[in-house]
């Protein structure tokens, strides 16, 4: 069996196809993978780490309104689709999995035009400008949450299936204990985790250090300790102002190892993308999210509400969060075993950890036909 995948730019398209390649490996240890991907060195090191070959195209994102980057736009879509063509025609795949990134667009057309079949991932409730255009290609549409569905036209509803969002082994196994041991962390003190998503949020960051101001005031501050995910870009001046905090805590600019974090946590702070939320839920982690106010038809602020009226995340806008409402949102969950223990039920009915296994079975069932 020969997969190819295409995927790239954030972490959350790449981290779903890494987890399925490590279900499609595991279940067929003998399975070609080729990934195509875009240009960042990031991308490439990720997904090598996974011992898959990485081709990367010449692709632009499409413009949202005119102007001059249609010029580039046009010319790049024509070189990625020789470039996508050739890929597939050197390596003549069995199946093509698109993980939802505007990379997928000239891969998926020219596997199309080869007879190949595809099948495209939808992580968040509302579908990608990318995934709509590629509807009436797709053989399959795999969606990771149900409510998806009112977003696809009639035609296109019988090629969907509900999978969930793939998420790495690692997220689903690791315990408590081993988290806060691998990262030095105490036992017995709650937890907070400030998560910024795999580029940093510094709105976020800036939320969470003053947060943390008003926290060390209170008496239950000697009772807590936090992580921050800060990015490259604001590692350093988190770093020393949170030395001024009285309260422990770690600051990191990334970690590769997000699922000791995970486990760690009792709450975490954090945008709403749609593969952060799937490893928040697949964790049974309460959370308290902020969507990102300017995402792509409000893709974050979607995700975020239906997590809210599951009862697994408390919602607070941009515009209306404050250091102060954080602080008291973050008291609430603290204080109170009922509101914990609902959040975290709410997320268990949520989780997904068979998705990979899922997306591999379809993968599967296309490969045969």
């Amino acid at each position: 069996m020969r997969i190819l995948i295409a995927a790239g730019g954030t972490g959350g398209h790449i981290y779903p196809a890494i987890a399925l390649v490590q279900s499609i490996k595991k279940r067929y240890p003998d399975c070609s993978i080729l990934w195509i991907g875009g240009e960042r060195e990031l991308e490439k090191k990720i997904v090598e780490k996974e011992n898959v070959e990485f081709v990367s195209i010449d692709v632009l994102p499409l413009p949202r309104s005119f102007s001059l980057k249609w010029l580039s736009f046009t010319l790049k879509i024509i070189i990625s689709f020789v470039q996508s063509a050739t890929i597939i025609f050197r390596f003549k795949p069995d199946v093509l999995v698109g993980v939802g990134s505007f990379h997928s667009y000239p891969v998926a057309l020219s596997a199309f035009l080869f007879g190949i079949p595809i099948i495209i991932c939808e992580q968040n409730v509302n579908l990608s400008l990318t995934n709509k255009m590629l509807l009436p290609f797709a053989s399959k549409i795999a969606l990771t949450f149900k409510d998806s569905m009112e977003h696809i036209p009639y035609w296109s509803r019988k090629k969907a299936v509900v999978t969930g969002n793939p998420v790495r082994e690692k997220i689903l196994t690791c315990s408590r204990e081993e988290g806060r041991r691998k990262l030095g962390l105490e036992k017995e003190k709650f937890t907070i985790l400030f998560l910024g998503g795999s580029q940093g949020a510094h709105h976020l960051n800036k939320l969470a250090v003053e947060t943390l101001y008003l926290i060390q005031e209170e008496k239950w501050a000697e009772n807590i300790q936090f992580m921050i995910i800060a990015g490259e870009k604001d590692y350093s001046w988190i770093r020393e102002k949170t030395e001024k905090i009285n309260i422990r805590g770690k600051v990191f600019s990334y970690l590769s190892h997000i699922h000791h974090a995970l486990a760690a946590s009792d709450v975490a702070i954090s945008r709403s993308g749609a593969t952060t939320i799937s490893e928040m839920t697949a964790c049974t982690l309460p959370c308290i999210l902020i969507p990102y106010p300017y995402a792509t038809n409000k893709h974050q602020l979607k995700n975020a509400l239906f997590l809210e009226r599951e009862g697994a995340a408390k919602l607070i806008t941009q515009e209306k969060v404050n250091p102060s409402l954080l602080k008291m949102t973050i008291e609430q969950i603290f204080f109170s075993n009922e509101v914990r223990d609902k959040m975290e039920k709410a997320c268990l009915a949520l989780r997904k950890p068979e998705a990979a296994e899922n997306l591999t079975s379809l993968i599967l069932q296309l490969e045969k036909n």
